[in-house]
């Protein structure tokens, strides 16, 4: 009986232990994403992250000249349905275990080079071929995510509620967190575009 009741306690503060050194973990990342995005508030290509939380980020009336984004664990959406196009602009992202939706304004191409594990992706943008209209390269990763590239009124019958579509464009939540879990606490450094990969125009 004695035996048990130690192996019980012994148990309960490896569990303790465990949930500490994820919560610690969590505290760093958490710090490390808000000092990043506050030091690029001044930047051209701002910088904007996510751990488990919900995240609208809505760029109106102004020039978007790209961004990075990071999340995990996150709902994300960047809203550039107002923003002004002025150039070809990038938009790099890492994505794990989270959703992300790219809302973009008419008159704009979208471009994507995303790599994906366990992951769904859909571009619902439609391309058109004339001169003066400026491309969106959406590069990244998706780890155990889901991202959807949108034009800008798409869920107009939903009232814009994007909570909601999450049952829509959710990948199986049991893939989900087998394949994030090597990688929830774990962002890519810069999820920048310098793997090299093919950007091909996606119709």
């Amino acid at each position: 009986m004695a035996k048990k009741f130690a192996k019980t306690l012994v148990g309960i503060g490896a569990a303790a232990v465990a949930g500490k050194v994820a919560y610690d973990k969590y505290k760093t990342v958490k710090e490390a994403f808000t000092k990043e995005e506050n030091e690029s508030v001044d930047a051209e290509v701002k910088k904007y992250n996510a751990i488990f939380e919900k995240k609208v980020v809505e760029v109106e009336d102004e020039e978007f000249s790209g961004c990075e984004i990071k999340t995990v664990g996150a709902k994300a959406v960047l809203d550039l349905g107002l923003a002004v196009f002025e150039k070809d602009v990038y938009i790099n992202f890492n994505s794990t275990a989270s959703t992300l939706t790219i809302i973009l304004p008419e008159g704009v191409n979208v471009a994507c080079d995303i790599e994906k594990s366990v992951s769904s992706v859909k571009n619902l943008v439609d391309n058109v071929d004339e001169e003066g209209i400026h491309t969106v390269y959406v590069i990244g990763k998706a780890v155990g995510s889901s991202i959807e590239i949108i034009p800008v009124n798409f869920y107009m019958d939903d009232d814009d509620d994007f909570e909601d579509t999450d049952e829509d464009i959710f990948v199986d939540e049991d893939k989900q967190e087998a394949a994030a879990e090597k990688e929830a606490l774990q962002p890519s450094e810069d999820g920048e575009a310098d793997d090299k990969l093919d950007i091909e125009e996606v119709e």
